[in-house]
């Protein structure tokens, strides 16, 4: 199990053993500002770890420029799809990308699903929206919207 998932599991129960107002109380206290749950700092944090540009990410992710710059204020909240072109886009691995999605609340990618497993070989074979769409039709699922 990696690190991440044991982190988790042992929040849970942490957070299983609260049982009065009190305890609940010190565990939201511990965990206050220790995670990342804003997506747009997060992109942008990953951006800049990849010297890029917000344009540069209008560019490779093919989304619609002022969507794009939308997204990064904050005052839009992108779909999964947008957040999976978001994370091509930028070049995350399959780590950053499941992240992504955990951040915006959207169901990180799963591999007993077919097209999120041709998803995820997109993701890790650093291939681009048009080669994953072609794919994606290949194996007659939806692409990205």
């Amino acid at each position: 199990m990696d690190e991440k998932t044991e982190k988790t599991k042992d929040l849970m129960k942490k957070l299983a053993s609260c049982d009065n107002n009190s305890a609940l109380d010190e565990y939201v206290d511990s965990i206050e500002g220790k995670y990342q749950t804003d997506l747009s700092q997060y992109i942008k944090g990953i951006l800049e770890k990849k010297d890029m540009s917000i344009a540069d990410l209008h560019r490779t992710s093919l989304i619609d420029r002022n969507y794009i710059y939308q997204i990064m204020d904050g005052s839009k909240k992108p779909g999964r799809d947008k957040i999976i072109a978001i994370a091509i886009g930028a070049g995350m691995d399959l780590e950053e990308c499941q992240q992504a999605l955990e951040i915006s609340k959207e169901g990180i990618l799963y591999p007993k699903s077919r097209r999120d497993s041709v998803i995820i070989y997109a993701v890790n074979n650093k291939l681009s929206i048009m080669d994953l769409n072609s794919l994606l039709e290949k194996y007659n699922v939806p692409v990205l919207q």
